[in-house]
């Protein structure tokens, strides 16, 4: 005769309810529920397919939108926050961020549905989590423990606690080697309005952390209104020479309208110069179309003198792209925009 469940099964459907589908082993002792129930549920194809070490779901779909997050975090304990990119994903954030799936480290089990791509969606790719300096835990499946003597004061999204967007911003940064993805979140949370440079470089300079260099540097590029890794490269060469030193991507205000563009790329306003550098990724038919009509405006409409250059050509043709960029920068510093038109 089958052993009889003995504790309250509302209780624990509850638990998970109110947790998306998620519950820790603590909880569910404390509910009652035997250790030998547990691990029988837990077994393979069982009702509750263990998703964390300590940390099993009811559904098949609890890992999807910001469970992976919720899962983290039960797994790392009370007290802990998200930061890092899963934390930018929580914000909405998500320009630039790597792909779904890019990065995680996998689950303890494979059974449970992961995939989606909705926008903030916090699914794929490690979890990092902040616990107390004082805490031990180790990190396991896809969940990144890390120990903090500074923790953050969250921000509560959906039940989760969340790093705020700057924290969560610069511990992402200074977990990649990669500069592009650097520039491409400061890009969208500074234009966006969610956060600005001296924000961010407050925060960095809080963190007591090797490794901020390339943070600190592209920060800086970006004060200069330089906003990809080839018009960084294209910067650095600039110096090299002594070239004048241009504005980067400098905004024109139309009066009449109020409207405002942007002039992609380097510029120098006094001779009328504008050197567009192409991106880096291989933009599509509408991306071209784009680029070229705002060449075709800058030149009919605001009179500048246009030129653009590839990243492989900044890279390896620089002495030709300087050789032909001097000669026009030898003009008399004498240009002026049209009338109706201030730089903003």
């Amino acid at each position: 005769m089958p052993k009889r469940e003995n504790y309250d099964k509302g209780a624990v459907a509850r638990l998970f309810a109110a947790q998306g589908g998620l519950a820790t082993r603590a909880q569910l002792m404390g509910l009652g529920v035997p250790p030998s129930t547990i691990r029988h549920r837990e077994r393979p194809g069982g009702p509750w397919p263990r998703v964390l070490r300590g940390v099993c779901a009811n559904q098949d779909r609890a890992l999807a939108g910001l469970g992976r997050l919720r899962a983290a975090q039960l797994f790392a304990g009370p007290g802990s926050v998200v930061t890092g990119l899963a934390a930018l994903r929580a914000h909405r954030i998500v320009a630039g961020l790597p792909p779904v799936g890019a990065g995680s480290r996998g689950f303890e089990t494979g059974r449970l549905e992961t995939s989606g791509t909705e926008a903030g969606g916090a699914e794929g790719g490690d979890v990092k989590v902040l616990i107390p300096g004082t805490r031990r835990r180790a990190s396991t499946g896809f969940v990144l423990v890390a120990r903090t003597r500074r923790m953050p004061v969250p921000v509560e999204i959906e039940g989760i606690r969340v790093a705020p967007i700057a924290r969560a911003a610069v511990d992402a940064c200074l977990e990649t080697k990669d500069t592009e993805l650097m520039r491409q979140i400061i890009t969208e949370l500074v234009h966006s309005g969610r956060s600005s440079p001296g924000r961010l470089r407050a925060e960095l300079d809080a963190h007591p952390r090797p490794r901020s260099a390339a943070m600190r540097a592209v920060l800086v590029e970006f004060a200069d209104g330089v906003r990809t890794g080839a018009e960084a490269q294209c910067r650095s060469k600039l110096a090299r020479v002594a070239a004048p030193r241009p504005q980067w991507n400098r905004q024109v205000l139309q009066e009449s309208t109020g409207r405002v563009a942007v002039l992609p790329g380097a510029l120098w306003p006094e001779r009328g110069i504008a050197l567009q550098v192409e991106p880096a990724h291989v933009p599509d038919a509408q991306e071209l179309e784009r680029l070229a009509a705002r060449r075709r405006w800058m030149a009919a409409v605001l009179r500048l003198t246009v030129t653009r250059v590839t990243p492989s050509q900044v890279r390896d043709r620089w002495e030709e792209v300087w050789s032909d960029l001097r000669g026009l920068l030898e003009r008399p510093p004498t240009y002026r925009l049209p009338p109706g038109y201030v730089f903003a």
